[in-house]
């Protein structure tokens, strides 16, 4: 009955909902996959082994660079249903992000090159195409934000010949 309701609640995070029950089964039903974690735990650390991907359940987590002699910096704060960690996993290099949990409380889900491997063909094909989706998704978020705050170099330069700001 647990797998159902674990089933049941993964079903609305998007990179789930293209999932069958039985591929779900394949997902939540083998291994610990779950993580608990407090406010401000580590989930991984800058520099650990890439191995695995993690989808936020509940919480929220912090993606955060560590900054020499100065305070740490977040560089974004990814709220449930967020994918992380896919960088990594995919290029197989180590972390050049910590992560930490964000909220009282933080469940993710993580999966590893292993654990992937070992699922049936049509299971690793969807959850393939749901990872290139997420990479193709935070890629556009990447580019609009590129391309807005090019503009508003721009702008402040041409103000800037203008005499108008030094």
């Amino acid at each position: 009955m647990e797998t159902d309701a674990i089933k049941k609640f993964i079903k609305k995070i998007p990179f789930f909902s293209v999932f069958n029950d039985h591929e779900l089964n394949k997902l939540v039903g083998r291994e610990k996959i779950f993580k608990d974690c407090k406010k401000g735990e580590t989930i991984f650390e800058e520099g650990d082994s890439g191995a695995s991907i993690f989808v936020i359940l509940y919480g929220e987590v912090e993606l955060i660079k560590s900054s020499k002699g100065k305070d740490d910096v977040v560089i974004v704060k990814l709220p449930v249903g967020s994918v992380f960690g896919e960088i990594a996993m995919l290029t197989n290099r180590k972390r050049n992000l910590a992560a930490r949990a964000a909220s009282t409380k933080v469940v993710v889900m993580e999966f590893t090159n292993a654990f992937i491997d070992r699922l049936i063909p049509s299971v690793q094909v969807k959850f393939h195409k749901q990872l290139l989706f997420v990479l193709a998704k935070n890629l556009d978020t990447m580019n609009m934000r590129y391309a807005k705050l090019s503009s508003s170099v721009e702008v402040r330069e041409q103000l800037a010949e203008e005499g108008e700001i030094k």
